[in-house]
C-alpha cells in the first residue's frame, strides 16, 4: 500500500465532511436527535421560569 499523498488525505477529509450531518461537522451534534416542535413555546417557559 502507498503513502497517501497530502492531497489525497485533503480530498478523503472533504468527502467525510460533506458525508456528516451539518450539526455534526459543526461539532454540537445533538445525541438525542433534537425535536420537531416548534421551540417557541419552550423558549418562552424557559423565559418565564427563573432559574434556581
Amino acid at each position: 500500500m502507498s503513502t497517501p499523498t497530502p492531497k489525497d488525505l485533503a480530498e478523503r477529509a472533504k468527502k467525510a465532511m460533506q458525508e456528516l450531518p451539518a450539526e455534526t461537522a459543526l461539532g454540537n451534534a445533538d445525541p438525542a436527535g433534537g425535536v420537531d416542535t416548534d421551540p417557541k413555546p419552550i423558549d418562552e417557559a424557559a423565559a418565564a421560569t427563573p432559574q434556581q
